[in-house]
């Protein structure tokens, strides 16, 4: 069984470090780590080289054009990389121990009797600060995300419930998953959509198995759904648009969902999203 960690990083000097330690203290041992840097200009590199040196299974990927950004680099690393299953790995966060042990446990538990579709497993994630002290035992909690609910065909294409960072998906997640399109949003979205469309099956552990670290520099961050979520939500109207209509565009252009399902779906789970 082959198993490949996907990393991207960029100007990670601060965080990758313990998220390597972490990863070299899984206690499943059978990986490899393909890492792509997106041109670090501080000590990123050094660091990445550092490990590599010291152990076999770390290697660095110089066929990815540099700034590709996050969810293209991610892709093509995806693409590049030819293993059996998967993870995408976020430079900042920390793997809890068993995390690679227990997902695979249920990852090869569902190929066993499903080996010939797209199969993801992904869990929940601890939410905490840049200190790595707990902020939300519970990021699904704290956040409204109900999977059992949002790995519906339809409601998929308006909220990414799948965090890349919490998942593992099989080699026939990656096949349906390429060629992606150019204005891909992110990486992880774009797997899932593809799986569900598929006819994949996707299943969701409620157990944390990382420490998802928030800060000033997340790309993409964990928000708690409350009152002031929503109240910031409408005090940005302009913003909040513009990206519904850039995700809107999107679905548009891999003849998704149209218009009326979109904000239909979004209505929907807005109400029962604290439910």
């Amino acid at each position: 069984m082959k198993v490949s960690i996907l990393l991207a990083t960029y100007n990670s000097e601060k965080y990758v470090r313990e998220l390597l330690d972490s990863l070299i203290l899984q206690t499943y041992t059978q990986w490899n780590l393909v890492i792509h840097d997106d041109g670090s200009n501080d000590s990123t590199l050094d660091i990445l080289n550092e490990y590599a040196k010291s152990d076999k299974r770390i290697s660095i990927s110089t066929n990815i054009p540099k700034r590709s950004g996050a969810a293209k680099a991610f892709m093509e690393l995806l693409y590049s990389t030819d293993a059996d299953y998967y993870f995408f790995c976020d430079h900042d966060d920390i793997w809890l121990p068993d995390k690679m042990t227990k997902m695979l446990s249920v990852m090869v538990s569902m190929a066993e009797k499903q080996s010939n579709i797209p199969l993801i497993v992904h869990t929940d994630l601890k939410v905490v600060d840049e200190n790595l002290q707990i902020l939300h035992s519970s990021f699904w909690q704290s956040s409204g995300i109900k999977p059992h609910i949002l790995k519906k065909k339809g409601i998929s294409q308006v909220f990414n419930f799948v965090t890349g960072c919490a998942m593992c998906f099989n080699k026939n997640a990656k096949n349906v998953s390429l060629p992606y399109p150019d204005n891909i949003p992110m990486h992880d979205w774009w797997v899932t959509l593809c799986t569900i469309e598929n006819l994949g099956e996707i299943f969701e552990i409620s157990e944390p198995y990382i420490l998802y670290r928030q800060h000033s520099k997340n790309e993409v961050g964990a928000k708690t759904v409350g009152p002031s979520y929503f109240l910031h939500k409408i005090w940005d109207f302009k913003h909040t648009l513009r990206k519904q209509f850039e995700q809107i565009q999107f679905l548009k252009s891999i003849q998704g969902i149209n218009f009326f399902q979109y904000y239909c779906y979004k209505i929907y789970y807005t109400f029962i999203r604290k439910i």
